[in-house]
């Protein structure tokens, strides 16, 4: 697998899928793959694709609630390095 040195990858979303479809995928595609393919199911992850508009919405947002303080040092800790996430990706992606 080629990645840059931010290891930057792509990914593909298949709206519609069933479990049994995107198993059946899984197991077509993982010997091309030197990682493996990763299934992600809609019951334990929420799965989207943001655009840039978007990532700074929600690295403005999380500022705006580390500022406000209340958090748990868990979510804290959460928030911070989601939001961290997030700058490295707008320091990185095109406009």
């Amino acid at each position: 697998m080629t990645t840059r040195a931010n290891g930057e990858y792509w990914s593909i979303d298949i709206p519609g899928l069933t479990e049994d479809q995107a198993m059946d995928l899984q197991k077509r595609l993982t010997p091309g793959f030197e990682f493996g393919v990763i299934v992600t199911s809609p019951r334990h992850f929420m799965t989207r694709g943001f655009d840039r508009p978007t990532v700074e919405l929600v690295a403005h947002c999380l500022r705006a609630g580390l500022a406000a303080g209340g958090m748990s040092h868990e979510d804290e800790a959460g928030a911070l390095s989601m939001l961290e996430d997030c700058e490295d990706w707008l320091a990185g992606a095109s406009d």
